[in-house]
């Protein structure tokens, strides 16, 4: 059964010269943003970007790779640097109603995400230069929420350039399934400070990590239901 796509991009909609076929998602993160840079792509490249941090962070919280934890930093840097662009070039598009309260939200809400990979960047600092052991569990616990986090955020990056119903709920339900374990995984931690099976200095950066990918988790979620919330007809 062909899926539906259940509106007219509203990305596209503020940035109509932008030709899809064009947009290369492969290294995207490595592209900048400048005024000249249409809506969509510099969403594209900075939703682009977070999944990179992601993906190092991940890794760099295993090993304490010192210069993935540095090119996380510089990521980072960046995403802080294109709200202010992408802000303005909406507000400049000259949209209204829906579509302005809706859209005008997104380039903020990326930069708080980029704000808690800076949070989980420094815990991973912290791990590495005091040698804070984790836990095997721990460590487990962790890579299913990155790896959860880093499909919400390429499933919400594929509906920039096509929305369609079915990804984007799915996208809010995995979102609902990702704050359910994070809670359980808090519930494991305490059980196991309390046994003795974490060390102390671990618990507080774990902890702030979970509250990291929380925050992260429901600004997915809700960037999501806004453009679910933008669509009112459904399209073949």
């Amino acid at each position: 059964m062909k899926e539906k796509a259940i509106f007219a991009n509203p990305f596209r909609m503020l940035s109509p010269k932008l030709n899809r076929e064009a947009v290369t998602l492969e290294k995207l993160y490595e592209k900048q943003v400048s005024e000249s840079v249409d809506l969509e792509e510099g969403l594209l490249i900075t939703i682009s970007k977070l999944i990179e941090i992601v993906q190092l962070l991940e890794k760099a919280f295993a090993t304490g790779n010192k210069t993935q934890m540095d090119r996380c930093e510089a990521l980072a840097a960046e995403v802080h640097r294109q709200e202010q662009i992408l802000t303005g070039g909406i507000i400049a598009s000259g949209a209204k109603g829906p579509i302005l309260k809706g859209v005008l939200r997104f380039p903020y809400r990326m930069e708080r995400i980029g704000d808690m990979m800076e949070s989980i960047l420094n815990c991973c600092r912290l791990k590495a230069q005091r040698g804070i052991p984790f836990s095997d569990k721990a460590h487990w616990e962790l890579e299913q929420i990155f790896t959860n986090m880093r499909e919400m955020m390429v499933n919400l990056r594929d509906t920039f350039m096509t929305p369609n119903r079915v990804l984007l709920e799915a996208i809010v339900s995995q979102g609902k399934k990702v704050g359910e374990m994070i809670e359980e995984f808090k519930i494991a931690h305490w059980e196991r400070l309390e046994a003795g099976f974490c060390h102390i200095a671990a618990s507080s950066l774990y902890r702030d990590i979970l509250d990291s990918c929380k925050t992260t988790n429901e600004y997915l979620a809700k960037m999501s239901e806004t453009l679910l919330e933008l669509g009112t007809t459904d399209q073949m």
